[in-house]
């Protein structure tokens, strides 16, 4: 795994070569932190995220001592939440299993993009770019997304800080590993 200290490269990069780049890492794994304040609400948990391309991930959520995992797997149409105290939930959508489960929307359709630093294809946005043509603002989908720092992993920079918020929720991801 590559630790998310290492400074960005690839300084002289345009943003169309940039996102091309980020667009073909469909497979990842990434641990870091996430936290979530919704108006009623807030809490943080590790995040540990296994991604294979579209067709399968595997989202854990570890509380404080490893308290009140969360694991959510999804494939397309089929998405579970198993909860640490054994009970398991089915949706179609993770964004109508989280619905259903905590009351909020989370985007984690929208996510697969994100996170990598990239908007939604197909989906209006507004972008804003640092000097290196990193994204640093997007605007998609109802969600403000800022991308605060970048690391650099195998030749490619990846976000490392996304602070997302919309009039619902707040989310703060913080990512310390990357393995593309």
């Amino acid at each position: 795994m590559q630790p998310a200290s290492q400074l960005p490269q690839n300084q002289n990069v345009t943003w169309d070569s940039r996102a091309t780049s980020l667009a073909k890492i469909q497979s990842w794994n990434l641990r870091g932190m996430i936290a979530i304040r919704t108006p009623k609400d807030s809490g943080s948990a590790t995040l540990q995220w296994q991604q294979q391309q579209q067709n399968y991930y595997h989202i854990s959520l570890f509380g404080p001592l490893g308290s009140h995992s969360v694991e959510i797997t999804g494939r397309p149409g089929n998405v579970t939440l198993a909860s640490a105290d054994g009970k398991t939930f089915h949706a179609n959508s993770p964004e109508e299993l989280l619905a259903q489960q905590l009351g909020w929307r989370l985007p984690i359709s929208n996510l697969y993009y994100w996170v990598r630093g990239i908007p939604v294809p197909g989906a209006a946005s507004q972008k804003s770019f640092d000097s290196y043509h990193h994204l640093t603002q997007l605007t998609q989908n109802g969600w403000s997304i800022r991308y605060l720092s970048y690391t650099a992993v195998n030749g490619v920079d990846l976000p490392s800080k996304i602070f997302m918020d919309n009039p619902q929720l707040n989310v703060k991801i913080i990512i310390n590993q990357w393995q593309i």
